[in-house]
């Protein structure tokens, strides 16, 4: 996210969207809260076995803070690596909303 190379932005966005499925409304919603991590670590756990990381300069093996990195990421057609990341996680989100 934001060039920073932790987090790959498809995974942070995925917790968001099972949080938003899943998660609680009130602190004590406790069952809620474990149901939402136990999705929320079978994306990341899916993901990560697919790709082999979860983190953007693992993935990608570029520091995206470095100018000429960045001209590189261009260079290689990365972009469309990165779409291949959104395309797969989007279809193993989905996957695990339908599981309910």
């Amino acid at each position: 996210m934001g060039r920073w190379g932790t987090v790959c932005g498809v995974v942070t966005g995925g917790a968001m969207a099972l949080g938003f499925c899943y998660g609680r409304t009130k602190a004590e919603e406790k069952e809620q809260r474990d149901k939402t991590y136990a999705k929320v670590q079978e994306m990341v756990r899916q993901f990560d076995k697919e790709f082999g990381a979860v983190q953007c300069r693992d993935l990608i093996h570029l520091n995206l803070m470095d100018p000429a990195d960045r001209k590189k990421f261009d260079e290689l057609g990365l972009r469309k690596k990165c779409s291949g990341f959104v395309a797969r996680n989007v279809e193993n989100v989905r996957k695990i909303l339908k599981e309910k």
